[in-house]
């Protein structure tokens, strides 16, 4: 449960208190856009020099080598880069990161006690105010100010353009639903809740955020809930029963109001052609995921050591070589990114870089567990469970090295991080 000390909380002084606003606040600034992220990003970098004294014990742990580890395996990479130019802003934007993390580490360990708890509960503000934002587009078919998505079947929200509101959503749930828990709610509102939250997600319409949100919710309820296995699957069965019910009925909602978007097309009929004889081969041939999964892969095998280059898929898959006739969208190929973590690695870093990636991430993961399970901080746990969802593989996700995708994998992971070791101060 969530205590406070009185004591302990008239000893902050304004850098800190200006450091855990800017935390609290982290989830507006990946709605109000990257401007913002990268502002917030750079005060936590000037926070951390402020208060070095502080943060140079973190600099000698494990999780802070991990991180540099993993930078300098992108230094190397910029070596065989294929333009330098374009991949050294990026790579220097991951040592960036790495001060925000170890400065949000510092945050989290000196005041998980008290204001830490005001955090998560602006996090928890937030979604909810989320949540509520795009039931009203999904009721009305523009959101509460006015923005309204430009793809049938897809929820903008506050994004406007950018139909990514899925994955703020994915990248949030688990620290909602750990506010409710902390906070001792009572079991029907857990259930209320989960089952909720799942349903919203799958109206948004963004299917791989709703698979990983679905796994990720499912996962963590079943680690985390003290309530009986029955009722739990009773209620997964539910949830799974009220989303086949609405697929079903979707097309005659879609006759009553204009701006229901197609479920059953998206979730039933597209991803039902997977299943058929040689589905999933055809899918991938028909679909622009598949254009971008073929050139990358096209790009590995001409580059099998060291990839193209951090932030070169973009120029590299436009290349006449890479068209695949016996994909149907060859010909829309050329992207900033292949829209999978792994074929991202694998094209831009090759074989040396994806390696050290997944050594950076196992190691990551196997530290943050092994920590969780001494001290079973709830929180810690929500951000492990996302870490590893937002990598699972074959599922498309956003570029793991931008702005917002990566804004979101970022603070999970610094949470994650946070509670590996305690420090004293």
């Amino acid at each position: 449960m969530i205590t406070g000390n009185n004591n302990i909380l008239k000893k902050i002084d304004s850098i800190d208190f200006f450091s855990l606003f800017l935390l609290a606040f982290y989830p507006l600034a990946l709605i109000l856009g990257n401007l913002l992220i990268n502002s917030v990003t750079l005060l936590f970098i000037i926070s951390f020099f402020y208060k070095f004294k502080d943060n140079k014990v973190n600099l000698d742990q494990k999780d802070f080598y991990i991180l540099i580890f993993f930078f300098f395996s992108l230094l190397v990479n910029l070596i065989f880069s294929t333009n330098p130019e374009n991949s050294f802003p990026r790579i220097i934007k991951i040592l960036f990161i790495i001060i925000f993390v170890i400065e949000t580490k510092r945050i989290v360990q000196k005041y998980e006690t008290n204001y830490l708890r005001h955090v998560y509960r602006t996090w928890f503000i937030t979604f909810i105010i989320i949540s509520f934002d795009v039931f009203i587009e999904l009721t009305f078919g523009t959101n509460s100010i006015g923005m309204k998505s430009y793809l049938p079947g897809r929820i903008a929200s506050f994004f406007g353009d950018e139909l990514i509101v899925g994955a703020f959503y994915h990248g949030f749930v688990l620290f909602f639903l750990s506010y409710l828990f902390d906070r001792g709610s009572k079991n029907y509102v857990l259930i209320l809740s989960t089952i909720g939250v799942i349903i919203i997600s799958f109206f948004i319409g963004e299917r791989s955020n709703f698979i990983k949100l679905f796994i990720s919710v499912i996962v963590f309820v079943l680690l985390v809930s003290k309530i009986n296995y029955k009722i739990k699957i009773s209620s997964i069965i539910l949830t799974l029963l009220t989303i086949i019910t609405i697929i079903n009925f979707t097309p005659n909602l879609n006759n009553l109001h204009k701006y229901s978007p197609n479920l059953s097309t998206r979730y039933y009929f597209e991803i039902k052609k997977i299943f058929n004889k040689d589905g999933y081969s055809n899918y991938i041939k028909s679909s622009q995921h598949g254009a971008h999964r073929n050139a990358a892969v096209k790009i590995l095998e001409d580059n099998l050591y060291f990839g193209v280059g951090v932030k070169n898929f973009r120029n590299e898959s436009a290349k006449k070589k890479y068209e695949n006739k016996e994909y149907l969208l060859t010909s829309r190929r050329y992207a900033t990114h292949p829209h999978q973590v792994h074929y991202e690695f694998l094209s831009e870093t090759g074989l040396f870089g994806y390696l050290s990636f997944l050594i950076f991430l196992i190691l990551s993961l196997a530290f943050a567990i092994n920590r969780y399970l001494k001290i079973k901080n709830i929180y810690q746990l929500s951000s492990i469970i996302f870490v590893i969802s937002s990598v699972l593989p074959i599922l498309p996700s956003g570029s793991f090295l931008s702005t917002f995708s990566g804004g979101i994998f970022w603070i999970n992971y610094a949470i994650m991080c946070g509670y590996i070791s305690k420090t004293k101060y």
